[in-house]
């Protein structure tokens, strides 16, 4: 069976839109399907954009490592030190938080819980103004939740964090003096010729942008997403968004896959050198996978927020790779944690590999 009749059998009346684009050394694959919108009736295309949920994280971590490359930022320093205000868990107030611990969801800062208008989870979402400082170390501020704060020692416990990813995008608008969206931009998607934002009133090509659908009804749509942009705050205080919201093509994706198969490069680019992208698939950042009747080592993220679920996963040694997303669609959990979708195009990259 060829590349897109797996690829239809996987989505057909399953998925409302999905794109795919498979790399594997210089070949590419790519496959559409399916509607971006279904009220407007627009197909999914090469250059259709999507929210791609977590796997936004991947170029938060590359950003952070572009910092320590050129020697503005140590991820075992105390952030304390880089944001400007003493930050403990008040469980552990002698042991300090580095961006490592974070970026490795082990700094023991939680998301909380959906309590209104407290903790990272009860201001997510929201336009107003709200501190990081507030939020991570005054108990009296009408935003500060105990919650924020798990029991566990800082450095002691996995406990994945989209208030974690958002703290580093402080830490990187710090040590960079200028907003976290700007520097990916100018650094990372400008350098490849993406038209992809953490902003969605930022991309160029607006039309582009899918609306989202639970089940294949729609649940936000692109204007909501664009009307939704969050305003910029001052430096250090942009949290909220970057965890999740990245906006982007599987086609401009795949460009940052391939800079992280490729040790840093993309063409004749260079965007991080080697020794950090080294350090990024050796430091427990990617979701790994090994099979061991292959020898095949993959990393990679996944994504799941508004109906759609994302993948990107790649093994450097075969320099194989696929970056897929699906704007909605009927979607069976399986035992891994993610969806059948999901588990089928995993499935397909390895038989690639």
């Amino acid at each position: 069976m060829e590349f897109e009749e797996k690829l239809y059998h996987i989505f057909n009346n399953q998925i409302v839109g999905g794109s795919i684009v498979l790399i594997k050394g210089e070949k590419e694959l790519k496959f559409n399907y399916g509607y971006s919108s279904l009220m407007n009736e627009k197909q999914v295309e090469d250059e259709t954009i999507f929210r791609i949920a977590s796997i936004s994280k991947v170029v938060i971590g590359m950003a952070a490592l572009k910092l320590v490359e050129d020697h503005r930022l140590d991820l075992d320093e105390d952030i304390s030190n880089i944001l400007g205000y003493k930050i403990r868990n008040p469980k552990h107030p002698k042991v300090t938080i580095t961006t490592r611990m974070l970026m490795l969801h082990t700094s023991s800062i939680t998301d909380g819980l959906n309590e209104d208008n407290l903790g990272y989870n009860g201001v997510n979402g929201y336009h107003y103004f709200v501190s990081l400082k507030d939020l991570l170390t005054n108990s009296k501020s009408n935003f500060y939740s105990d919650n924020t704060y798990s029991s566990c020692l800082p450095g002691e416990k996995y406990i994945y964090s989209n208030f974690g990813a958002g703290i580093i995008t402080c830490i990187i608008e710090k040590c960079s003096g200028q907003l976290f969206t700007e520097f990916v931009e100018k650094n990372f998607f400008k350098t490849l010729y993406m038209d992809a934002s953490y902003k969605a009133n930022n991309i160029v090509k607006k039309d582009k942008i899918s609306d989202t659908y639970t089940g294949f009804t729609t649940n936000k749509t692109a204007q909501a997403f664009i009307d939704g942009t969050y305003p910029n705050y001052s430096l250090g205080n942009n949290f909220r968004g970057p965890a999740g919201g990245l906006f982007v093509s599987m086609q401009d994706l795949s460009k940052i896959m391939i800079v992280l198969m490729n040790d840093g490069k993309y063409k004749d680019v260079q965007i991080l050198n080697r020794e950090m992208v080294d350090m990024l698939l050796t430091m427990n950042f990617f979701a790994s996978r090994y099979y061991k009747e292959k020898e095949v080592d993959l990393k990679g993220y996944t994504g799941g927020a508004y109906g759609i679920c994302s993948v990107m996963y790649f093994s450097k040694l075969k320099h194989t790779g696929v970056c897929f997303v699906a704007n909605g669609g009927h979607y069976k959990p399986m035992p891994t944690g993610l969806n059948n979708i999901q588990e089928e195009v995993i499935s397909l990259l390895m038989s690639e590999c």
